[in-house]
C-alpha cells in the first residue's frame, strides 16, 4: 500500500505493525505513512506518531493551521509535547477532548487514530473534504488510504455500475460512492470509528451555522475581510517554500494580494493554452507585477495538451472529466522544479461566494421546482419520455442541481439500458447525495451553493487539486475554504453573492480594494483547457478512444450512442465535443490501472 503512494510523501516512509511495535495488545492493527515534511522537518515528527506512552497512534495527512494556538491552549492545560509538529497537537487534542477534538481543528485533514485503551480506530475528514479518505470494509478487515490505488490489491479493478453511471451524468463520482466496487469515501465533515467488534459508526461533526436571509452587510463586511486575512496568514505557515497558482482571476489574485500584504515573497505560476478564446496570462502577469512575485508562465500547445492529459489522468483515484486537470498538473510540475512544496490556490471561491453563472437567475429556475406541488411536477415529468433529461429533472427534483455540472445525460441513460433501470439509478443517486452543510431552511441560491459544496467541490474540484499537486509531492492549500471564512460567507443574505446578472458581488467588492475595480469585474475565464479545440484538432484520436471505451466492462450498452458520436467528418459541436471528452477521460483513466 505504501509503495503505491510514494508520490504523496518522499521524505519518509514509516509503519507500525501490531504488537511487534507495541501498537496493540488487543487487536491486529497496522498503520503506515508516507511523509511530505512541511511543519517540523525533524525526525521527531515522523509518522506514524505515538502519544501518551504509546496508548495513541496516528497516521495523518494534511495540515492543522491553528496548531500553534491549540498547542498553547493544551500546554496551559498541562499537556506536554516532544515535537513542534501539528500532528502531535491532534494527538493531545484527542487525549483532552476525545471525538470532539475535530471541532477544535482548523485545517485540511484526513487521519486515522488508534486508541489502545478503547481498542478502536478513530477516523476523521476535514470540514469541506479537502483531503480524501477512501476505505474498504469486509467481514475480516478494514483498510483505509488517501488514494484508492493503495487499496487496489483488496478490490481489484472491478467498477461499480452506479458509480460509472454517476460519472457519465455529472463528470465525477459523488461520495460516499466510489468507482471501485466495495470501496467508499468518508464524507466531508464526518468522523468514523471502527469499534472493537468491527462495526463502523459514522457521524457528522460540522454544519454551517447561522445561514442568513437578511443581515446588516456593512457591519460584517469588514469582519469577513479580516477572516480572509487570517486564513491566508495561517496557511502561509510552513517550514518549506510556498508558492501560489495564479490564474489571473479574482480568487487567486486575492490570495496573492493578501499573502503579499503580509510580507510573503511568493513564486507564482500561470498557464495559457493554444486555441483558448482568451488568455489569462496578461491579467496574471499584471497581478504578479503589482505584488512583486517571482512569476513563471507556461504556454501549452494543443498537441502537448493531449499528452499531458493522458499523463495526468493516470494520477487520479477516480475518473474526472475536467479540463482543469491539465493546468493543475503542469503548474504543479513547474513549482516542484523550483523546489516549492506548498501551493496556495483560489479553489473554492466560486462555491462559497456565488461565482458560477448558473447561480445568476437560480431563484427563478429553482422556484419552478420548489413552488410546484410534487404531484403536479411528477405528473408533468411522466408525460415526457422516461429517458428525456427534462423528464428526469421533473421527476427527480432533488437531483436537478446535479444536471448543471456539464455531464452527459444521454450516455448515462444509455448505460442503464432501459427506463426502469434509469429510474432506479436516479432514486439511488438521490439518496446518496450528501445532505446540505446547513441545518436551517435554505434560501434557493444557498441550496444550489450548498449542493456544490457538499458534492461537486470535494469529489471533483478538490480531489483533482489534491491528486495533481500530490503527483509532484506538493501540498495544495485552499485559503478561501478556511472554515471560518466559509461560515462567515453564509452569514450574508444571498443577494450579497449573486444578484441579477452579477456573480460574487460581495467578494469582488472586498477584492477591489486590493486588485482594482477593472480587474475584479473582468469576465470570468475559468481555470481549464479549451476542450472543443482539443477535440476538434484531434478528432480521429478522440473518436477512436471513444469506441475503445466500449471494451470497459459495462460500457457496451452505450455502443449505439458512441457510434452516432463518431459518425461523419464534420467538426463536433460543443455538446458532442464534451461527450467525446468524457469518454476519452474515462478510457485513459481506466487504461492506466495496473
Amino acid at each position: 500500500m505504501l509503495n503505491r503512494l510514494v508520490h504523496r510523501g518522499r521524505d519518509h516512509c514509516g509503519m507500525v505493525v501490531g504488537s511487534a511495535d507495541r501498537l496493540s495488545q488487543k487487536a491486529n492493527v497496522a498503520l503506515g505513512h508516507r511523509r511530505l515534511s512541511i511543519i517540523d522537518l525533524s525526525e521527531d515528527a515522523f509518522q506514524p506518531m505515538s502519544y501518551d506512552q504509546g496508548r495513541l497512534w496516528i497516521s495523518f495527512n494534511g495540515e492543522i493551521y491553528n496548531y500553534r494556538e491549540l498547542r498553547l491552549e493544551l500546554l496551559a492545560a498541562g499537556y506536554r509535547f516532544q515535537t513542534a509538529s501539528d500532528t502531535e497537537v491532534i494527538l493531545a487534542a484527542y487525549k483532552k477532548w476525545g471525538d470532539e477534538c475535530v471541532r477544535h481543528l482548523n485545517g485540511m485533514f484526513a487521519f486515522a487514530l488508534w486508541d489502545e485503551d478503547r481498542g478502536r480506530l478513530f477516523c476523521a475528514r476535514d470540514h469541506l473534504g479537502i483531503k480524501p479518505f477512501y476505505y474498504l470494509k469486509t467481514a475480516d478487515f478494514f483498510a483505509f488510504a488517501s488514494e484508492s490505488k493503495a487499496l487496489r490489491q483488496f478490490h481489484g479493478n472491478h467498477l461499480e455500475p452506479d458509480a460509472l453511471a454517476a460519472y457519465l451524468l455529472g463528470l465525477y463520482v459523488p461520495a460516499d460512492w466510489s468507482i471501485f466496487r466495495g470501496v467508499a469515501k468518508l464524507l466531508p465533515g464526518h468522523i468514523m470509528t471502527v469499534e472493537p467488534s468491527g462495526r463502523l459508526v459514522t457521524g457528522r461533526y460540522w454544519q454551517i451555522r447561522n445561514v442568513a436571509d437578511r443581515e446588516d452587510i456593512p457591519a460584517t463586511r469588514k469582519s469577513l475581510e479580516e477572516d480572509l486575512k487570517r486564513a491566508v496568514s495561517r496557511q502561509l505557515r510552513s517550514d518549506v517554500p510556498v508558492g501560489a497558482l495564479l490564474s489571473g482571476g479574482v480568487d487567486s489574485g486575492m490570495i496573492v494580494a493578501l499573502a503579499s500584504s503580509q510580507g510573503a515573497r511568493l513564486n507564482t505560476y500561470s498557464i495559457g493554452f493554444e486555441g483558448q478564446a482568451a488568455s489569462e496570462l496578461p491579467a496574471a502577469a499584471e497581478i504578479a507585477a503589482a505584488f512583486q512575485t517571482v512569476h513563471h508562465e507556461a504556454q501549452v500547445t494543443a498537441a502537448a495538451s493531449i499528452a499531458l492529459l493522458d499523463t495526468s489522468l493516470g494520477h487520479l483515484s477516480e475518473p474526472i472529466a475536467d479540463p482543469a486537470i491539465v493546468p493543475s498538473y503542469v503548474l504543479s510540475e513547474m513549482a516542484a522544479a523550483d523546489g516549492v512544496k506548498v501551493l496556495l490556490s483560489g479553489t473554492g471561491g466560486d462555491e462559497i461566494f456565488g461565482g458560477y453563472d448558473r447561480y445568476v437567475g437560480v431563484n427563478l429556475r429553482r422556484r419552478l421546482f420548489t413552488s410546484t406541488p410534487e404531484w403536479l411536477r411528477v405528473s408533468a415529468g411522466s408525460l415526457l419520455p422516461p429517458a428525456s433529461k427534462l423528464g428526469a429533472r421533473l421527476r427527480n427534483a432533488s437531483l436537478d442541481m446535479l444536471f448543471t455540472t456539464g455531464g452527459s445525460f444521454d450516455l448515462c441513460a444509455a448505460l442503464l439500458r432501459d427506463d426502469k433501470q434509469l429510474e432506479g439509478f436516479l432514486g439511488r443517486l438521490s439518496g446518496a447525495i450528501p445532505a446540505p452543510f446547513a441545518t436551517e431552511r435554505l434560501p434557493l441560491l444557498y441550496k444550489q451553493m450548498s449542493f456544490d459544496m457538499s458534492a461537486y467541490l470535494p469529489d471533483e474540484i478538490l480531489l483533482l487539486l489534491d491528486q495533481m499537486t500530490m503527483a509532484h509531492t506538493i501540498e495544495g492549500r485552499v485559503p478561501l475554504l478556511d472554515v471560518d471564512v466559509v461560515e462567515a460567507a453564509f452569514r450574508f443574505p444571498p443577494r450579497s453573492h449573486a444578484s441579477r446578472h452579477k456573480t460574487k458581488v460581495l467578494f469582488r467588492d472586498i477584492a477591489a480594494g486590493y486588485l482594482g475595480e477593472s480587474h475584479v469585474w473582468r469576465k470570468k475565464q475559468g481555470f481549464a483547457g479549451p476542450v472543443t479545440c482539443w477535440v476538434s484538432e484531434n478528432l480521429q484520436l478522440f473518436r477512436d478512444v471513444a469506441i475503445s471505451t466500449l471494451d470497459i466492462p459495462g460500457m457496451e450498452a452505450v455502443a449505439p450512442d458512441v457510434f452516432r458520436l463518431c459518425e461523419g467528418s464534420a467538426a463536433p459541436n460543443r455538446r458532442q465535443a464534451h461527450a467525446l471528452f468524457i469518454l476519452y477521460c474515462l478510457h485513459r483513466w481506466h487504461d492506466s490501472l495496473d
